[in-house]
């Protein structure tokens, strides 16, 4: 029992219970205010003060009953049994509001030793009222001679109050010590239970305390018994064996979260100290693999890698670089002597003039080209680049950089004449240089002074275009001189690498073997330049097609090996990008073919030396002729070239716009002059495919406007034909386009639709009036899943409200393989072969074929080919 249960007794024995009240409600006061180690002070406090008046009266009660006594507080007798029911009922009702009311209110861990406590108390208190009620008997007969005794207990009392209240202070100050500290704290009793839990502990396990005392460790933080902690601290209860648990990890919010813990035995139960080392596991995580990225980059790079500390006058050489003096190749710690004493004697004093002004702020970069004394004596030119750091004021403290070696750059073993002859972007030579170092490969390959092969390079990056313009020159500039860090590390002793300019970079391997060794370092400079490069904080991709010319002795001069090389170039970036081509005599053939029918397509645009055809389409139900499909056709020197082939070039060109405005026209006011010439015919519409960069046109709504307006048709004449492919490019713009064309009246096909990549939720979205099937799907109808593909395609149109065109029907198998299967009233089909203006029938009147039965137009073209000038 504590002892303030007892001094409260023994007051309401001696004072009476009023006077006990006042005493004990003020120690209850004191008691709960000052103790730091409970929590909710003031409301323990209230119902400390309401158990003290309720146990008091219980007593009161108790002893009123058995003695009958009328006033029960003014006069104390001596009997022993109303004295002991009176100790029995006050320490009950204490005793179970304490240990059992006051833990349940104040949300605390119920004391079950409660029942024991009571049984050990009360002979205490039993006997403690007893030797109070003979105190009270002897000053009844002799009060004023006791009554200086009397203070003795009372001084008694007040001096195990005071040494109470040290011990809370003590307590609240080795508390508030805990609580201030980093480290997280816990003590376990000999149960394994907590005891205390600090405010440090709170934050790292994000556990109250709350919820934690008067429990086990596991049972506060469940995610801890899936850890070697419940073990560790069993071995400390059992064992007294200390331990460690250097890296415990939990699961969090913020992902894995690593603990240290310390598992201490101490007397009578254990301490538990907490470290949270997430951030610096993370940190020396990050440091190791940084450290093992660095140390493997210096081992594999091509260029000498240093670290000159200023202060210690000590240099990190890397084991390239001192390879590529003739050293023995492994990385160490020298001298700046090592280094300068084998600087040439003419290039010392420009070296040490460039440190210096690098040294003391002047330049941003250093960087200087010098010659190193070999180990065989030679001298070699290196290209050395660093960058100084600076402590505070400026001051440099050590400057790291690397070393390349630029003795091949010149080709000829011979030093580059001047700066003047380097790209200032990147530090690698220019068109000149490399033009010039290949020329004399050539004279060496052509006078057989030399019996290895070489062979030239072009580099082109793939979308550097994009980069440049979307995020500015400087990630541009920074993109070149980081791929010309690349490049150069998948260089061989003897190439030579130039910048030709833009994105344009050529390389010179020499002393190759064969075809096979120059396409394995092509494909090695392209998985190389796969990986992402981290420029001004983001991450940027890019590649590079490659052509390759080998060196032979027809060639005259070096400009021709560049041209072939740049061919083959143009060839890999045509069949896809990020890939290489060697260069062979057929390209260079399909290369003239093509720049001339580039330059014949220009001249055909310029003079509109094209013809529309139009290909007759029919109602299958009725065989009615209801429309044209206009097409454009090209006949070069009386050849024809398929649209397949010209218009992707026209594409390429930007030449589709003109030409597609052309054929727009020509099909509008042909169309308006049969109407006109034939109003009777039957015809409805006209229709007129569209690309996808005519769809990009700022002006295209205009465009078609003024082609309806200037051939007299109504808007609801014209039918634009577009790919489901070019749509799909840009949907959300290409769907404002379509509802400003079909809100002035023209409507919308969905041209070759089966073959592309379009989304149904896009194409819903999209105002399409018809799809038109494409002809693959019908040539082929007699494969056992093409009708249901077909019928698949009908459902849809039906479930969008649209018509179906189908392409190809121009002969029976098709046409009887298609009727049954169409059974929509509203699909059509394109029906014989285009062709010009001036070769097509209008007799648009239905007959009978008399052998086959079939369904037939005489919509028929005649095969004349009457080229249309516009």
């Amino acid at each position: 029992m504590p002892p303030s249960f007892i001094i409260d007794f023994v007051s309401l024995l001696l004072l009476g219970p009023h006077a006990t009240t006042l005493v004990a409600t003020a120690g209850t006061v004191t008691n709960g205010l000052t103790d730091s180690d409970r929590s909710q002070p003031i409301r323990r406090t209230v119902l400390n003060m309401a158990i003290v008046i309720v146990a008091i009266q219980a007593s009161g009660y108790a002893y009123a009953a058995l003695t009958a006594a009328t006033d029960l507080f003014t006069v104390w007798p001596g009997e022993g049994l109303p004295i002991a029911a009176a100790v029995i009922a006050y320490c009950f009702v204490k005793s179970v509001s304490v240990e059992i009311i006051l833990p349940l209110v104040t949300r605390q861990p119920i004391n079950r030793s409660w029942p024991k406590n009571l049984l050990r108390g009360c002979p205490t208190y039993v006997i403690g009222a007893s030797v109070a009620v003979g105190l009270v008997e002897v000053i009844d007969r002799h009060a004023w001679e006791i009554l200086p005794v009397a203070a003795v207990p009372l001084y008694f009392g007040y001096c195990a109050y005071c040494a109470h209240a040290n011990r809370v202070d003590e307590d609240r100050r080795r508390r508030d010590v805990i609580d201030s500290v980093d480290q997280g704290i816990s003590v376990l009793d000999g149960s394994g239970r907590v005891t205390l839990w600090n405010d440090a502990l709170e934050r790292i396990l994000s556990c109250p305390r709350e919820r934690a005392l008067g429990r086990s460790v596991v049972a506060a933080v469940p995610v801890l018994g899936k850890t070697e902690l419940p073990r560790a601290i069993d071995d400390a209860l059992t064992n007294r064996s200390p331990r460690t648990l250097a890296a415990l990890g939990l699961p969090s919010t913020a992902g894995a979260q690593i603990l240290q813990v310390r598992v201490l035995p101490v007397v009578g139960g254990v301490t538990l100290l907490w470290h949270d080392v997430t951030e610096r596991t993370r940190a020396e995580h990050t440091l190791k693999r940084s450290e093992e990225r660095l140390a493997l980059a210096a081992e594999g790079a091509n260029d000498g890698l240093w670290e000159w500390d200023l202060r210690s006058k000590e240099v990190y050489f890397s084991g390239r670089w001192r390879a590529m003096i003739g050293l023995p190749a492994h990385a160490g710690i020298g001298r700046p002597e090592e280094w300068m004493d084998r600087v040439h004697a003419d290039d010392i004093a420009p070296l040490k003039e460039a440190l210096e002004a690098h040294l003391s702020g002047q330049t941003d970069h250093f960087q200087h080209e010098h010659r190193i004394r070999h180990e065989d004596g030679t001298y070699r030119r290196f290209l050395c680049r660093g960058v100084a750091v600076r402590a505070a004021g400026r001051r440099s403290t050590r400057i790291a950089g690397s070393l390349t070696d630029t003795t091949a750059r010149a080709v000829g073993q011979e030093p580059l004449p001047n700066a003047g002859f380097l790209d200032p972007l990147t530090g690698l030579c220019n068109r000149a240089v490399f033009v010039e170092g290949l020329g004399r490969r050539l004279d060496e390959l052509k006078a057989r002074r030399s019996d290895s092969q070489f062979a030239a390079l072009y580099l082109d990056l793939d979308r550097f275009k994009v980069v440049n313009d979307s995020l500015g020159h400087m990630v541009g500039d920074e993109l070149l001189t980081a791929v010309s860090r690349r490049l150069e590390s998948c260089l061989r002793q003897g190439d030579a690498l130039a910048r030709l300019g833009g994105d344009e970079f050529a390389i010179l391997l020499n002393g190759l073997g064969d075809e096979a060794q120059a396409n394995a370092i092509a494909f090695r400079i392209q998985a190389t330049l796969s990986a992402p490069f981290s420029i001004g904080g983001r991450e940027v991709f890019t590649s590079a097609s490659i052509g390759i010319a080998f060196g032979r002795a027809q060639y005259n001069n070096p400009d021709e090996i560049m041209r072939d090389a740049d061919t083959a170039m143009y060839h890999a970036k045509s069949r896809g990008k990020a890939r290489h081509e060697l260069f062979d005599a057929d390209m260079h053939a399909r290369t003239l073919d093509r720049l001339g029918l580039e330059n014949d397509l220009r001249h055909a645009v310029n003079h509109n030396d094209f013809e529309v055809h139009y290909q007759p389409i029919v109602l299958l139900a009725s065989g009615r002729c209801v429309g044209f499909e206009s097409l454009i056709r090209w006949t070069r020197n009386g050849e024809a070239i398929s649209p397949a082939t010209f218009i992707p070039m026209a594409e390429e060109l930007g030449l589709i716009e003109p030409l597609g405005t052309w054929v727009l026209q020509q099909a509008c006011s042909t169309f308006a002059d049969w109407r006109r010439r034939l109003p009777d015919s039957g015809l409805d519409y006209i229709t007129v495919n569209v690309s996808s960069r005519q769809l990009t046109q700022q002006n295209f709504l205009s465009i078609v406007e003024d082609a309806v307006h200037h051939s007299g048709l109504k808007p609801c004449d014209l039918r634009l034909e577009i790919t489901e492919t070019a749509l799909m490019d840009s949907p959300a713009v290409a769907a404002k386009l379509l509802q400003e064309l079909r809100a002035f009246g023209v409507k919308i096909y969905l041209d070759d639709f089966g073959t592309g990549y379009s989304s149904l939720s896009h194409l819903h979205k999209l105002p399409v009036d018809a799809l038109k099937i494409d002809r693959s799907f019908v040539k082929s109808l007699s494969l056992p899943d093409r009708p249901a593909i077909v019928e698949s395609i009908l459902a849809l149109a039906r479930t969008l409200n649209t018509s179906v065109v189908a392409e190809g029907i121009e002969t029976d198998p098709p046409r009887k393989s298609w009727s049954p299967t169409n059974r929509s009233a509203r699909s059509k089909s394109s029906h014989r072969t285009p062709s010009p203006r001036k070769g097509t029938s209008l007799r648009c009147t239905t007959r009978q074929h008399p052998s086959s039965g079939r369904s037939t137009s005489p919509c028929d073209a005649s095969p004349s080919k009457t080229r249309r000038r516009a």
